[in-house]
């Protein structure tokens, strides 16, 4: 079970992923198996590049590739993604978030009255935090259905260093998983203060 925070917006479901592997031995992982599947997809170059095998292994890691994630999303965000800059390669996270109106400050809400907004989803299910947000489900009104996209560069942050070339699938699923840690790490760090502000019990007050 994740603990959900403000702040927290990412977690690894590491004992989930172990118990869903299929042979149930030590070394057997749910993640390693999507991993595997996929290390085609992987650039010969891109193996042995800290950020381009981070943004391969996130990608794996989270929905869609991976559902439920070993990398588990915040019930109320839309997406956490990696991805690097086309102008220089560097890494960047994007965070993107449903905004109810009355996460706005007063002044900048929308000037609307009757004004249908994001609803809780009442079939979603979390004992642990947040439930997931989705459009009204009555249909027969107007609504407005305001999301955030935050956008920041991962400058800093201390990247895995993979060994590019895996003589056992082991040894890439912890090359991936380290990689993924550090990632979840500084996600949290750098933008879950941000994400608090915005649709946290902060929003609003800015």
């Amino acid at each position: 079970m994740t603990t959900w925070s403000s702040t927290t917006l990412v977690a690894i479901a590491d004992d989930y992923d172990r118990e869903m592997g299929d042979s149930g031995a030590p070394l057997d992982s749910r993640f390693g198996r999507y991993l595997t599947q996929r290390i085609d997809g992987l650039w010969d170059d891109d193996r042995t590049d800290p950020a381009a095998f981070l943004v391969w292994a996130w990608r794996v890691a989270t929905p869609p590739v991976m559902s439920p994630g070993y990398v588990r999303i915040r019930p109320d965000l839309g997406a956490v993604r990696l991805t690097q800059s086309q102008e220089d390669g560097r890494l960047l996270v994007e965070v993107e978030t449903p905004v109810q109106h009355g996460q706005l400050a007063p002044g900048v809400r929308p000037p609307y009255a009757a004004m249908r907004d994001w609803e809780t989803d009442r079939y979603s299910y979390s004992s642990d935090g947040p439930r997931r947000l989705q459009a009204p489900e009555d249909e027969s009104r107007p609504a407005l259905l305001l999301a955030a996209t935050l956008r920041l560069p991962a400058d800093g942050w201390m990247l895995h260093e993979p060994a590019g070339k895996w003589p056992v699938e082991e040894l890439l699923i912890d090359d991936a998983k380290q990689a993924v840690a550090i990632a979840v790490a500084g996600i949290n760090d750098i933008a879950g203060h941000r994400v608090a502000k915005l649709i946290g019990d902060e929003g609003g007050h800015w």
